[in-house]
């Protein structure tokens, strides 16, 4: 192992030769032999960010308040009503039907044009609405 890749082992896994991969750990250890010096200073260097790192190192959050946490995302999840799925459901269901059925009557070669047309209904401005409509949904 050369100095660079010392260098990067150190700066991605810590000072500690325990976090080391377990491919680069003999490598390593043979480098810190032949060149105690250099190791020393580069582990010195990424042993100060360990020391900062695990004393920036937040403690978990009490069983409380992951509960609480969990229990008020699931208060807040709605469902589209069941109106609201169904039609949607008959909308896709309507337009993918039209779609094939009007590709398959109109003949080879415009299967195409036939599903365009069957989906030109999503024209921008229905397409605001019913985003529209989703997000006053929502809000409720």
């Amino acid at each position: 192992m050369d100095q660079t890749r010392f260098s990067e082992l150190v700066a991605a896994y810590g000072a500690d030769p325990k976090r080391w991969p377990d491919a680069d750990r003999p490598g390593a250890l043979a480098f810190m032999a032949s060149q105690p010096a250099i190791a020393r200073e580069l582990k010195a260097d990424a042993g100060e960010l360990d020391v900062l790192l695990e004393a920036a190192r937040a403690a978990p959050p009490s069983a409380g308040l992951a509960g609480q946490i969990l229990a008020t995302g699931q208060a807040q999840t709605r469902f589209a009503p069941q109106w609201a799925r169904l039609a949607a459901v008959l909308a896709l269901s309507a337009g993918l039907g039209l779609g094939w059925g009007g590709a398959s009557l109109s003949g080879g070669g415009q299967g195409e044009a036939a599903y365009a047309l069957a989906f030109s209904s999503f024209s921008e401005p229905a397409y605001e609405e019913l985003v529209d409509f989703i997000e006053d949904e929502v809000r409720r």
